[in-house]
């Protein structure tokens, strides 16, 4: 198989395969879902070599229960609740003043300007507030949904909650955010009564 014929292939066509046995396939799903496991990840436990230790962690689980893999399901969300479920196992092992440790911008030595750009909007932007303001199960709805633009029902297996926990989560955090963005003297803006879709 070619490279780009198997960069056509959806997640779970990729996962489908290397489950089969394909070294290729999952040499592609680690090099497609890599880099957002890892931004998911660094924020989630605030130190990039952590991070990227868990990437791998994730990988190597993810590999050894490919044959669980039910590949009618979001491939990214299984792998993204398999990465959720070892940042807490993470963070129980430490002691609670070291989870509390900031976000370490620690250059990783290869130069990505996608990478560059993303981490000056981090402190600039939107994320950067959201990340102050937000409690962790708020800001991580909230990155699952428009970073990694998964559905709500994919968000309640990652985080392990009911969908409309995920709902009730998305919808404070919005809430937190406009208190912060929006000026106290502006008006509100109407409510709307359209709920959040699965």
């Amino acid at each position: 198989m070619t490279n780009s014929s198997l960069d056509n292939r959806s997640a779970e066509e990729l996962a489908a395969a290397a489950s089969g046995g394909s070294s290729d396939c999952f040499d592609t799903l680690v090099e497609r879902l890599g880099p957002r496991l890892l931004r998911y990840l660094r924020r989630k436990v605030g130190d990039v070599h952590t991070a990227e230790d868990l990437v791998q962690e994730t990988f190597l689980k993810a590999y050894r229960n490919l044959g669980r893999y039910d590949p009618s399901r979001s491939f990214s969300a299984w792998l993204f609740t398999i990465a959720a479920r070892l940042a807490i196992s993470h963070a129980r092992s430490r002691r609670p003043a070291a989870a509390l440790g900031k976000y370490d911008p620690v250059d990783t030595g290869r130069f990505d300007p996608a990478e560059t750009v993303a981490r000056a909007e981090q402190h600039r932007g939107l994320w950067a507030r959201a990340s102050r303001v937000l409690g962790g199960d708020q800001y991580s709805a909230l990155w699952l949904r428009y970073a990694e633009e998964m559905s709500v029902r994919e968000i309640a297996g990652v985080m392990g909650k009911t969908r409309s926990g995920v709902k009730v989560l998305l919808h404070r955090a919005r809430h937190s955010l406009m208190e912060v963005v929006a000026p106290a003297a502006a008006p509100a803006p109407p409510r709307r009564s359209r709920p959040e879709t699965a």
